[in-house]
């Protein structure tokens, strides 16, 4: 041995079942975090779409920690690897402004939630020591979908009904022009 520590992964847990629990565990932080944000568009952007990619982006991350072997650098290039795509996430938000307005300050904080929350649970179950039964993955995996599905069509579009604005206080001086 050349001096390289091995990185091993816990014992009865497998890279893609730590990356889809903590995938799952993004997709519920992201979808509460969907609702007070201003999507672009309700019917593309919302808490179904931001449960399926941080299902998708969990599955990346145990793939790539899978790929990346068993060196002492694992954690240092998975974590670098997150924060590529973090990146590229915030670039094509970015591109994509001129297009959907408020794409940046909608998907930017959502990216960072839930790249952050993946990489890091993925991190920590990976070198744990401990086993992760598989009904843990499953039924994270069934939450995450169900409460994405239960909040994707609670957006932030206006209702089409006609409304009164709410009353203002009658102790208001403002805009009043009463002396």
């Amino acid at each position: 041995m050349t001096g390289v520590r091995s990185i091993s992964n816990a014992p009865g847990i497998s890279p893609v079942r730590a990356g889809l629990t903590a995938g799952s565990a993004a997709a519920v932080c992201g979808s509460l975090l969907n609702l007070p944000l201003h999507s672009p568009s309700d019917a593309l952007l919302n808490s179904g779409t931001v449960t399926a990619a941080s299902l998708a982006g969990g599955l990346g991350a145990g793939l790539l920690w899978q790929a990346l072997g068993r060196t002492a650098r694992r954690p240092a290039i998975f974590s670098a690897a997150i924060a590529v795509v973090f990146m590229l996430v915030t670039a094509a938000a970015a591109a994509g402004e001129s297009q959907l307005e408020r794409s940046v300050s909608y998907l930017v904080p959502l990216a960072a939630l839930t790249l952050g929350i993946t990489a890091v649970l993925t991190l920590l179950l990976m070198t744990s020591g401990r086993a992760l039964p598989l009904a843990v993955t499953i039924v994270s995996v069934i939450a995450a979908l169900g409460i994405g599905a239960a909040l994707a069509g609670m957006g932030d579009q206006e209702s089409g009904r006609l409304e009164l604005p709410p009353r203002s206080a009658p102790w208001s001086a403002a805009g009043s022009d009463l002396a």
